[in-house]
């Protein structure tokens, strides 16, 4: 089989083993997964149809011919998206204005629904034709998808490829989590070069069909972008406990591997309840968060502060899970509150205003500052203001 062939293969082998560890390890992070699951799968579906197209068994699949188009397009926002999340974590949230990004699917549906209205019998017709004749497949007929989106999807997703390496600069700024920075410029760095070779790839073919099963099977440009998308599905691999938490899944079944005796009815639920807080550790974190007031660092992450700590993540979770009886951000938040309330009792309204203490105290924006403190004081920042200036 040529090299071309075996290395996709591979990367979609490698994807899909992604995508079943994210299910598996990463629920914690819903709506990050979903999106980076979701451009996965729009890789390896586009990768696959690729290859089954190339090698003429896509006559064998008609049912599989012209449905993943819509899912391509979102592939860009998707990656963009997840990696927005996770490099802050206050932005990891679906929001209305996130369906946006979205806008160019609907052209998509429209391209592909000639060829999904015909029946069993016509598409398979189409897609002998296909097979037979390689051309057929970058024609402007009808039952084909339209040559304008060969340029709109390379192009709109490299687009978004480029966002993301402007985010992961941002973020670097900070000096903030080094690996997932190097982690998210090769990651970024990677989908650029696969979206502009795609954009080369398809000019080049548009212009030069007659020559296009040896590009796609020979040039140089087509094998360079399957070691590129080989190394793009190991990179996930490179920074797995950000991706997948799996160091702490890992941690978390060493630390149930007692050496107790066997004669012991205790269950592994049991162990984890039984298992003491480390008051050394509590130390640690308060000495960490309160006299260094790290609380007001902007963007600050669970998995910063383990870093900072020299201690698993899942170590630092089970503390604020059990000791203070809350989830990172709520706590980090509550800090930031106290803090807030602090300066505002103290008279400092009268110097500055309520952003600029909010972001003193670690808020990224004025509207997280708002939310957070509504939700804690069951007022909004203006009426306990208002209050203080009464008494």
């Amino acid at each position: 089989m040529h090299p071309f062939f075996l290395t996709v293969i591979g990367a979609i082998f490698i994807l899909s083993l992604v995508v079943i560890l994210l299910w598996v390890y990463g629920r914690n992070k819903k709506y990050l997964n979903a999106l980076l699951a979701t451009a996965i799968c729009g890789v390896v579906w586009y990768a696959m149809i690729f290859l089954l197209t190339n090698t003429g068994y896509i006559k064998y699949y008609p049912l599989l011919f012209n449905k993943g188009l819509p899912l391509y397009y979102t592939i860009g926002p998707c990656f963009y998206l997840y990696l927005k999340g996770e490099l802050n974590p206050e932005l990891s949230k679906f929001k209305k204005k996130h369906l946006l990004h979205f806008i160019l699917i609907i052209p998509a549906l429209f391209s592909v629904m000639p060829y999904n209205l015909l029946d069993t019998e016509q598409q398979q017709l189409i897609v002998n034709r296909v097979a037979r004749d390689f051309q057929y497949a970058f024609s402007t007929e009808k039952y084909i998808v339209e040559p304008w989106h060969w340029f709109t999807l390379p192009l709109s997703a490299l687009t978004y490829s480029i966002l993301q390496m402007r985010l992961t600069y941002i973020f670097a700024r900070q000096k903030k989590n080094i690996k997932t920075v190097r982690w998210a410029y090769f990651f970024s760095g990677m989908l650029t070069l696969i979206f502009s070779g795609m954009l080369v790839l398809n000019v080049v073919i548009l212009r030069n069909s007659n020559d296009a099963y040896f590009i796609l099977h020979r040039s140089p440009l087509i094998l360079s972008l399957a070691f590129i998308f080989l190394l793009l599905s190991l990179s996930f691999f490179l920074n797995p406990q950000t991706i997948f938490g799996l160091s702490d899944k890992l941690n978390q079944s060493d630390i149930l591997n007692n050496t107790g005796s066997d004669s012991e009815d205790i269950t592994n639920s049991e162990k984890r309840k039984i298992r003491p807080v480390d008051e050394k550790l509590i130390e640690q974190v308060e000495q960490q968060i309160m006299e260094k007031e790290i609380f007001k660092q902007v963007g600050l992450t669970m998995s910063e502060l383990a870093a900072q700590l020299d201690i698993p993540n899942h170590k630092l979770s089970d503390l604020f899970n059990k000791h203070y009886q809350s989830n990172f951000n709520t706590h980090i938040n509550n800090l930031r509150i106290d803090y807030v309330k602090k300066r505002l009792d103290s008279g400092d309204w009268k110097q500055y205003t309520l952003e600029a203490i909010a972001l003193e105290a670690g808020f990224s924006s004025r509207n997280t500052f708002f939310v957070a403190f509504k939700k804690i004081m069951d007022k909004s920042p203006s009426a306990y203001l208002a209050d203080i200036k009464n008494k």
